[in-house]
């Protein structure tokens, strides 16, 4: 992660945002709208709480994301930070959402805590933690440790997938196993299980049907008598996926034949990346674990890392754009 220097102004900006994104405040005001809780300081908005979710999408300083040649740069002020439990705004008051909030703006700008998104680019190619793909390859296979489900017995880790992650494996590190915040002693991870609804489950596809949080995009198909469906998420549905929510993607359905072959439920689902914000050209960008970039990317190899419909980038992934969930 980096950035090329900024011009002096912009450097001075930089710094401003920083000190007001990490400075305690005592005057946050909540708002709630539907499922969603907004902190604002002032006329700001600083926070989202979601109902349900254990992710908190926030305002802290301006970072870059180097995705690696040739995909663009991602700068961003969004910071991702989990709850320990799913969000009840009746059941949370005030007085302690503003102390959660000002301990995580705090270690926001510390360098000893990073983020969801942060975590995320741990294991991309040419890092200390670069993780290669292999099908099957859960979390604790790449750490090589045992792991005991709470609905299952133990499962050994496979010596010959150490270091390895296949797409959900990766999810399930990054929002489960690794701590991305830690609030009067507790450490923010979301359950695992194999199985469990709520937990964060094995699969995809199961982390799509019976995962934590919420469904923004349901499982969406070709309506009947409708034009020829290409995937490609609408205007509407981009609008509902905020950085740090899940996209999932049916990899297997065809386009380029006469008659399209694509599944028609949630069943087909077979590939989920973590959405980490626009890159410099405008494109969303998702990061995951895939075969042929061998492990996490957010990069072009294997198909451009992005799931909106751009004119002249090849339309695999907004082609096979299936669903939306944030944790």
């Amino acid at each position: 992660m980096g950035a090329p220097e900024p011009p002096e102004d912009g450097a001075i900006d930089s710094i401003s945002q920083a000190m007001s994104a990490c400075a305690p405040s005592s005057t946050f005001k909540f708002t709630t709208s539907g499922d969603v809780t907004t902190a604002r300081i002032g006329g700001d908005d600083v926070a989202w709480f979601t109902k349900g979710a254990y992710t908190v999408r926030m305002i802290g300083p301006p970072r870059t994301f180097d995705p690696g040649a040739p995909a663009p740069l991602v700068t961003t002020t969004t910071w991702i930070r989990t709850l320990d439990a799913p969000f009840d705004a009746a059941a949370t008051s005030s007085q302690d959402l503003r102390a959660w909030l000002n301990a995580a703006r705090a270690a926001n700008c510390a360098t000893t805590m990073p983020d969801i998104l942060a975590i995320a680019f741990e294991y991309i190619e040419g890092t200390p933690n670069d993780a290669g793909y292999e099908f099957g390859a859960d979390f604790h296979d790449y750490l090589g440790i045992d792991w005991d489900p709470p609905d299952a017995d133990v499962r050994a880790a496979n010596p010959a997938q150490l270091g390895k992650l296949d797409c959900s494996g990766y999810m399930r590190l990054v929002f489960g196993e690794r701590t991305n915040f830690v609030h009067d002693g507790v450490r923010a991870k979301i359950p695992l299980s194999l199985h469990e609804a709520g937990a964060i489950p094995r699969t995809s596809r199961e982390q799509y049907r019976s995962g934590p949080g919420k469904i923004l995009v349901p499982f969406r198909t070709e309506p009947p008598g409708a034009e020829r469906f290409h995937g490609e998420p609408t205007a509407e549905e981009l609008s509902a996926i905020e950085i740090g929510d899940l996209v999932f993607f049916d990899t297997d359905c065809l386009y380029d034949v006469p008659t399209p072959s694509c599944g028609t439920d949630w069943t087909t689902i077979s590939h989920v990346g973590l959405y980490v914000g626009q890159d410099a050209a405008g494109d969303r960008r998702f990061i995951s674990s895939r075969i042929v970039a061998d492990g996490p990317t957010v990069a072009n190899t294997g198909g451009f890392s992005i799931f909106n419909a751009t004119p002249g980038v090849p339309h695999a992934y907004p082609t096979w754009f299936r669903a939306a969930r944030r944790f």
